[in-house]
């Protein structure tokens, strides 16, 4: 028996240290050729299926015709591949490939933004101001894995303001670091006290990242104007209907900025109907993300001028359609998926809620001590 047990361990180790190797490599490969991931994807040629997301009633099918050879990999968390369809018409189609995640709740929303977009066109006032949300394709292939429309010109806040700030040669989390450095012991400060430090941060430092960035990027005064206000009117209509979604978990990463329009882009949807507002750990209150940096990039009017006005129009004509919206929401609600996920959130909140009450009883018995 104990022959057994020294064999299977030697067995053990020899495959962790082909699995340490593995893994050492699979972090550095940058790139994946087709011929070697999937040979019976590369010899797919002139297929009848359409491209995904390509496809509008009464216009000519365009159809896959090949798949490029080669897959870039995202050096994201699930480094997801870069994927290129070429189609019928001649042109390249690009996908982000990505798995260990359900896209089906993405595909749900952009369907939301289909009508929300339909809602503001046939209105008179958010039709002259253009005033949509940028979509994209996504098609979930699976329960985990699934393709999402590769939308061009566009990065996110957080890889726009890191490159600002070095090129500025300034710390990326420099709020963070005169944070610990006025309160070292912040986490176990009480809510005023963090408050009060948290502020002080803001205080010694500008938080004007954004605003320049749209300046210093726009070829004359005329674009960048121009921009500016894409970038206003785009972030409150989405302001108003990720308020309406419950939307949450809006972190830098998840927003996205078009380099030459100016509009922001929202990715991951994984969190609505206030999945974020009950989770245990940093649950979030607001009801849409408005920080300083994002009302600093809209200059003089604040929130006060072109965003206070397209928030007002885009409520009035969503309250106008509610029974609409009301139609497509109730989709999400009896939807497994989302059912589940608010059962969990619930039921975490609970248990949450329970252990507050003793931790409660136990300091106010510590108090009278």
């Amino acid at each position: 028996s104990s022959k057994n047990v020294r064999d299977l361990n030697q067995a053990w180790d020899l495959y962790y240290h082909v699995f340490r190797r593995i893994s050492r490599q699979l972090v550095q490969l940058t790139s994946l050729e087709l011929q070697y991931v999937s040979p019976k994807l590369l010899a797919c040629r002139n297929l009848e299926l359409a491209v995904p997301g390509s496809y509008t009633p009464g216009q000519q099918l365009i159809c896959i015709a090949s798949i490029e050879t080669n897959l870039t990999i995202i050096s994201s968390k699930q480094r997801p591949r870069k994927l290129c369809i070429r189609g019928s018409n001649g042109k390249n189609y690009m996908f982000l490939l990505k798995g260990h995640e359900d896209l089906r709740q993405d595909e749900r929303v952009m369907q939301l933004f289909g009508l929300v977009n339909t809602l503001l066109l046939n209105d008179r006032d958010t039709f002259r101001r253009n005033l949509t949300i940028q979509r994209y394709a996504v098609i979930p292939l699976s329960t985990n894995s699934g393709l999402i429309g590769w939308v061009p010109h566009c990065d996110t806040l957080h890889k726009l303001i890191r490159d600002y700030r070095d090129s500025k040669k300034m710390i990326l989390n420099i709020e963070h670091r005169i944070m610990l450095r006025m309160a070292p012991d912040y986490d176990h400060l009480t809510v005023m006290q963090k408050v009060e430090v948290f502020e002080y941060a803001l205080d010694q430092t500008k938080g004007d990242d954004l605003a320049k960035l749209l300046w210093l990027k726009s070829p004359s005064s005329e674009q960048w104007f121009d921009r500016r206000t894409n970038y206003i009117r785009s972030l409150a209509v989405m302001s108003m209907v990720g308020y309406i979604l419950g939307l949450g978990d809006r972190h830098p990463s998840n927003l996205m900025l078009d380099r030459l329009s100016g509009k922001i882009l929202h990715i991951d949807f994984g969190d609505c109907f206030e999945v974020a507002m009950t989770r245990e750990k940093f649950p979030e209150k607001i009801p849409f993300r408005l920080t300083r940096m994002l009302i600093n990039a809209m200059e003089v009017t604040g929130i006060e001028g072109t965003y206070r006005r397209t928030c007002e129009s885009v409520m009035h004509v969503l309250r106008r359609n509610k029974d609409s919206l009301m139609a497509v929401l109730e989709a999400f609600v009896y939807d497994p998926l989302l059912n589940w996920r608010l059962l969990d959130s619930d039921r975490l909140r609970r248990s949450k809620n329970a252990g507050d009450m003793d931790s409660v009883t136990g300091s106010m018995q510590d108090d009278s001590i």
